[in-house]
């Protein structure tokens, strides 16, 4: 084989190689951006509970506090807009909920995903990495 021969051959193994470790990076990025994203949701939902348990305390404190200015004979308009505010609190709780649920799901979701997608690819991933030979150019599969 001459030194042009043998400089192509290397140059095409070391392209392979290098499709084949950026189809590898490629893999474990995503792997990883779908686990944090599962780790994020998560943890946004956990805020959204924490603010939720925080604004439920606000509006029993407003609704005691409405009390105790009925019994010292407050204003009645005084007293109406503290209920109106307690009210105004209670009332967006069980969005906060729904929205701290629905997050809740989303991070399934992405575990899901994630894990199909691992399921799906790995194995393919694991063979492409224990393969005794470069892996042909992508472009080669693509027709298939």
């Amino acid at each position: 084989m001459g030194e042009l021969e043998s400089a192509e051959t290397t140059g095409g193994v070391v392209a392979a190689t290098a499709s084949v470790l950026m189809e590898a990076v490629r893999y474990g990025i995503l792997i990883a951006q779908l686990a944090v994203a599962g780790i994020k949701l998560r943890g946004l939902s956990e805020r959204v509970r924490r603010t939720y348990h925080y604004v439920e305390g606000c509006s029993a404190g407003v609704n005691r506090l409405a009390d105790q200015m009925a019994g010292l004979r407050v204003d009645r308009d005084t007293i109406s807009e503290h209920r109106n505010a307690a009210t105004v609190m209670q009332s967006v709780l069980a969005d906060a909920e729904a929205m701290a649920a629905e997050t809740e799901d989303l991070a399934t979701l992405f575990d899901e995903t994630s894990a199909a997608h691992q399921a799906d690819y790995g194995p393919v991933a694991e063979s492409i990495r224990a393969m005794p030979v470069p892996m042909a150019d992508a472009s080669f599969y693509s027709n298939r």
